[in-house]
């Protein structure tokens, strides 16, 4: 069955997204109220022209500080975001410590500039948001300022996590502009909406080129540097069966809200391909190295 056949099912018509009962979700899924407050463009939207700064109301009342996009429910991109954060906090990968799905309100959007034509018979338009995180993306314009900070963030032990998590969930496109040096020290990943990319992506007839963390460092690190962001990608991966297995209630729990028809045959799929994935050696055969 392609991806298409499950989508178009959720949000338009489920306003309300009541959790079962006792089941505490680390993924809020929020309704159109939780939409605050429009709070500007970033300097850097990337492709997406409705990325945009806004206040977030989450399920306690509190206001965060997000940047919200809409994604169209014809593309796997909302449902890769979620599993991504999921996997992504259960692995102990940095990222952003809020983030959930929200319902926008269109209107209330478009007042603050215009949107495109999808959203034109539209009232309410999925999105995804996440906290921002204090700090500046790796991507410079300057070209040695980028040179110096590619240098110091595949260096790092965070850029090696994040490498091995991308490899493990087959993401295609994590460039140097969703890895965040934060204030705070070390290096945060965001944008996981390239998740999954041959299970989700290809059944909908869409690809993505491959940039990774790990062919950055094959071309910017020297032999045996090279080599030991290799090792460092094999010794983080042994955490991944684990993580899995750590957020496979909430990532069911999603698919049941999103796809309640469908989710069960998703949630098989996935985590099936994952544990694969996970599996002792898997890294280190796919990179070739001897852990």
């Amino acid at each position: 069955m392609k991806l298409n056949d499950y989508v178009d099912i959720y949000f338009v018509n489920k306003l309300h997204w009541p959790g079962r009962s006792g089941f505490d979700m680390k993924l809020e899924i929020l309704g159109p109220s939780a939409w605050r407050e429009y709070r500007g463009k970033p300097t850097s939207s990337g492709i997406n022209e409705t990325t945009h700064l806004a206040k977030i109301g989450d399920a306690q009342g509190r206001l965060r500080d997000c940047f919200v996009k809409l994604l169209p429910p014809q593309t796997p991109a909302l449902l890769c975001e979620a599993i991504g954060w999921l996997l992504a906090r259960a692995a102990a990968v940095p990222c952003p410590d809020f983030a959930a799905i929200v319902l926008v309100p269109v209107d209330a959007l478009r007042q603050h500039g215009p949107l495109p034509s999808e959203y034109d018979k539209a009232s309410l338009a999925p999105a995804w948001c996440s906290e921002i995180v204090a700090g500046n993306s790796v991507r410079q314009v300057h070209k040695m300022k980028f040179f110096l900070a590619r240098s110091a963030c595949l260096r790092s032990k965070d850029a090696r996590k994040i490498a091995a998590f991308d490899q493990w969930s087959d993401l295609r496109d994590r460039n140097f502009g969703n890895v965040i040096h934060s204030s705070k020290g070390g290096y945060v990943a965001i944008d996981h909406e390239t998740l999954l990319h041959d299970l989700l992506w290809l059944r909908c007839g869409m690809s993505w080129e491959e940039r990774s963390l790990l062919e950055n460092a094959r071309s910017a690190l020297a032999g045996a540097d090279f080599q030991r962001f290799q090792l460092d990608m094999a010794a983080a991966a042994a955490s991944h069966g684990a993580a899995l297995v750590d957020a496979e209630a909430d990532i069911e729990e999603t698919l049941s809200r999103l796809f309640p028809a469908q989710g069960p045959e998703l949630f098989s799929e996935i985590t099936a391909l994952l544990r694969e994935r996970s599996a002792p050696g898997w890294m280190a055969d796919n990179l070739k190295v001897i852990a």
